[in-house]
């Protein structure tokens, strides 16, 4: 009964790029099924920090915690460039709906999103530096997101801090703590050799999350499809500014890992700064935050594509070049 779940998972971690992007339509496909699955997404959320931290490169964070000055560097750039990015957009939108102008408000304040170290990996990068800048995310998110969506937005967006950074104290430190001990059972040999099905399984787990976001996109695809494709070419275009930004800043500071700091910063985790002001958040306010998932579901796949353009591997030398 195991082999044929392995191989399933190993199947779709082979193909993790692609499968992450046929997930969310699959997902869109199955709305009945959104109100049951919502406990889903704070699960799907734990789970990929626990998954990060038992397959983490140990050698590898130790190395980028030993240099404190680029790690600050890429947490300011971190910090301050999707803001940076949304302030930009919405000078450039005076007329915005508030709902609107608070969805990407929300979107520009928030920290990196919790799977940057797993697309890292999907796409051959070692993501020690990414996995560093989710955790350092996280620990300044509850003093600066809050501010910055208020600033952002023009009023006071009532995201409160201290419950923000228990939430947060959760998902990172019992995420940090439980992925350790599975490291510690499981041993890293073992985790290693199980690559692509766990990379599979990561796959499930964001099918599962689409289901419960895309929750009523459906509806508002057929009654509004003009605003629903504004959404996602907005915050298509927030996530590639934002990519693009981080990609050429850090270029100039001689950032050997720039791609993997671009990942961290292009991609955001609204959904942390959405579920503590759920009830109060209008419904368009929501339906950018599920929209927005689009380029978040698409990037493993846009990212592949954009890393072997800018980063290509060398040619490997011909056997008669002597």
């Amino acid at each position: 009964m195991l082999n044929p779940l392995r191989l399933f998972l190993a199947f779709l971690g082979r193909h993790a790029t692609i499968a992450y992007a046929l997930s969310m339509f699959v997902g869109l496909a199955l709305p009945a099924l959104a109100a049951t699955l919502k406990p889903m997404i704070p699960i799907s959320i734990f789970t990929f920090i626990v998954l990060s931290f038992a397959r983490a490169n140990l050698p590898g964070l130790k190395a980028v915690l030993q240099r404190p000055g680029h790690l600050a560097l890429g947490l300011a750039l971190s910090t301050l460039l999707p803001p940076l990015v949304g302030w930009i957009v919405l000078q450039a939108l005076p007329g915005l709906d508030p709902a609107i102008r608070l969805g990407i408000a929300l979107m520009a304040a928030a920290p990196p999103l919790m799977a940057s170290p797993v697309y890292a990996a999907v796409v051959g990068l070692e993501n020690s530096f990414a996995l560093s800048m989710l955790v350092l995310g996280m620990v300044v998110a509850p003093l600066v997101s809050p501010a910055l969506a208020s600033f952002l937005v023009g009023a006071e967006v009532p995201i409160s801090p201290l419950a923000l950074a228990q939430r947060l104290a959760i998902f990172i430190g019992g995420g940090i703590l439980v992925g350790l001990a599975v490291r510690k059972l499981a041993g890293l040999p073992r985790i290693t050799a199980l690559k692509n099905e766990l990379d599979g399984f990561g796959v499930v787990l964001y099918f599962l999350f689409a289901i419960a976001a895309m929750d009523g996109v459906i509806d508002a695809t057929l009654t509004r499809p003009w605003l629903v494709a504004g959404m996602i070419a907005g915050s298509t275009l927030f996530c590639i500014l934002g990519f693009a930004a981080a990609y050429l800043v850090t270029g100039l500071f001689g950032f050997n890992d720039r791609f993997s700091i671009a990942i961290s910063i292009g991609l955001r985790n609204m959904g942390l700064l959405v579920a503590p002001i759920i009830s109060l958040v209008p419904g368009d306010t929501f339906l950018y935050f599920a929209l927005a998932q689009v380029p978040v579901y698409m990037a493993p796949m846009m990212l592949k594509w954009a890393k072997a353009r800018l980063e290509p591997r060398p040619a490997a030398p011909r056997p008669d070049a002597a």
